[in-house]
C-alpha cells in the first residue's frame, strides 16, 4: 500500500498541531510496514499511490485544492478535519484585541500591520478565505471517501456545523485519536530541567501565547499564591499572512508578563527532547484553553508523570477520563481552584498507563492503517 499525506503548504514553516500529527502517523505508519510520502504540494501526481491523507480543513483553501486534485486522478481520500468551530476562535481573537489594546503604542502597532496587511493583499486574501470557508469546507467534507475526527466531540461539532454533509448517512466516519510519543516521554528524566533551572515541583504551561490558550487567566488564578509558574513558549514571529494574528498573541504576550509578578518563569520555546525533561520536573500540568483537542502536550506532560489540570471544554473528558483536574476556562476562581487541588494530590501513573494503553501513535497508527484498507475494500 503506498499512501500520500497532505496538509497545507506551510505546514513546516509554521508548525503546528496538524504538522505534529502529520509527521507521527507516517513514522508509525512506516513501523507498520506502509510506504507513506508527505507532500504540501496542491496538485501532485498522484499516480504512484493507493490513498491519499488530507490534513486539516482550518486553512480549506489548500485542503479543496488537493481534494479536486486526487478526485480527477480518482483516488480514495481520507480526511482527518483537526476542526473546531470558527466562530469560538474569531470570537476568541476579537476579544483578545480589545483586551490587549490597553495604549497608544500597541493601538498604533496594531494599526500599522493591518494597513500593511491591506497594501500587500494579504487581508484581502483571509478575508476571501474566511467568507468562502465553510461552503468549501462543505464540498471537502461531502466528497471524501472516510472523515477521521479525533474525537467523538469533534465529530458532533461538524455534524452541527454541516448537518447537509451527514444527514443522508451517505458520509462515512471511524474516530482515529491523536497520539503521544511513548518514546520520547514516557522514561523521562526531571534531572536536566533541575539542573538547568535550579527548580522543581513547579507550574508548568506549555504552547504559543494566545486569549484561545488563556495564559493571562491562569496569571490571574495563580498571583498570590506563592507556587512557581513556569511557561515555556512564546508568540509567533511568522510569515506575512500571519501578520495581524501574530501581532495580536505578541500584545498578549506583552500583557501576560505585564501582569505577573517574580513567581512566573517565562523561559520562550524549547525543544522536544528538553520538554520532556520539563515536563518529569513539574508537579502541575496546567492547560486552561477556552478548548482543547485534546491538547497533545497535555498528553506527552501526563506520559512523563505531572498530574494534569485542563480545560472541560473540547474533547479533553474523551482523553483524560477521570484521571485529570478540570476547569472552566472562563472562571478565574475555577482554574485556581482546579490547579492548587491538582498541586496537594500526589503524583500517581494511573493517568499515564490509561495514555500507553488507548492514546500512543502506535495506536492512532493501527487506527488509521485499518481505516485505509476499508476505504480500500470495494465493499466499503
Amino acid at each position: 500500500m503506498r499512501v500520500l499525506i497532505q496538509n497545507r503548504p506551510d505546514a513546516f514553516d509554521i508548525s503546528g498541531g496538524d504538522t505534529v500529527q502529520m509527521l507521527k502517523t507516517a513514522q508509525y505508519l512506516k513501523k507498520l510496514g506502509v510506504d507513506v510520502d508527505i507532500s504540501l504540494e496542491l496538485t501532485p501526481d498522484l499516480s504512484e499511490y493507493d490513498i491519499v491523507h488530507l490534513m486539516n480543513i482550518t486553512r480549506v483553501t489548500f485542503t479543496y485544492t488537493q481534494l479536486k486534485n486526487a478526485k480527477k486522478q480518482r483516488k480514495k481520500v481520507v480526511l482527518s478535519p483537526i476542526y473546531w468551530n470558527t466562530r469560538e476562535v474569531i470570537l476568541s481573537y476579537i476579544l483578545q484585541t480589545t483586551s490587549c489594546i490597553r495604549d497608544i503604542h500597541s493601538l498604533k502597532e496594531l494599526g500599522g500591520v493591518c494597513l500593511r496587511s491591506i497594501a500587500n493583499r494579504t487581508f484581502l486574501a483571509q478575508a476571501e478565505e474566511l467568507f468562502f470557508s465553510k461552503k468549501m469546507a462543505l464540498t471537502v467534507l461531502a466528497n471524501v471517501d472516510c472523515i477521521l475526527p479525533n474525537s467523538r466531540a469533534e465529530l458532533e461539532i461538524l455534524k452541527q456545523d454541516f448537518p447537509d454533509v451527514f444527514k443522508k448517512g451517505e458520509v462515512k466516519a471511524i474516530i482515529v485519536p491523536n497520539g503521544v510519543d511513548e518514546e520520547i516521554f514516557s522514561k523521562s528524566s526531571p534531572e536536566p530541567f533541575i539542573r538547568r533551572y535550579g527548580i522543581s515541583d513547579f507550574i508548568l504551561n506549555v504552547g504559543r501565547f494566545s486569549f484561545r490558550k488563556n495564559q493571562l487567566s491562569l496569571i490571574r488564578a495563580l498571583k498570590g499564591t506563592g507556587l512557581t509558574v513556569v511557561f515555556i513558549g512564546g508568540s509567533t514571529e511568522s510569515a506575512d499572512y500571519y501578520a495581524i494574528k501574530d501581532t495580536i498573541d505578541k500584545l498578549y504576550y506583552q500583557q501576560c508578563k505585564k501582569e505577573a509578578d517574580a513567581s512566573f518563569k517565562f523561559l520562550g520555546s524549547m525543544p522536544h527532547e528538553k520538554l520532556a525533561s520539563a515536563y518529569a520536573a513539574c508537579k502541575v500540568f496546567v492547560l486552561p484553553s477556552l478548548y482543547e483537542t485534546p491538547g497533545l502536550s497535555a498528553l506527552e506532560a501526563a506520559l512523563a508523570g505531572a498530574n494534569i489540570c485542563i480545560t472541560a471544554e473540547g474533547a479533553t473528558r474523551e482523553y483524560f477520563s477521570n484521571f485529570a483536574f478540570y476547569c472552566n476556562p472562563h472562571s478565574i476562581k475555577s482554574i485556581r481552584k482546579a490547579v492548587l487541588e491538582a498541586y496537594d494530590a500526589p503524583k500517581n501513573d494511573k493517568l499515564k498507563w490509561h495514555i500507553l494503553k488507548n492514546f500512543t501513535w502506535k495506536h492512532t497508527a493501527e487506527a488509521t492503517l485499518k481505516t485505509y484498507e476499508k476505504v480500500l475494500d470495494e465493499n466499503f
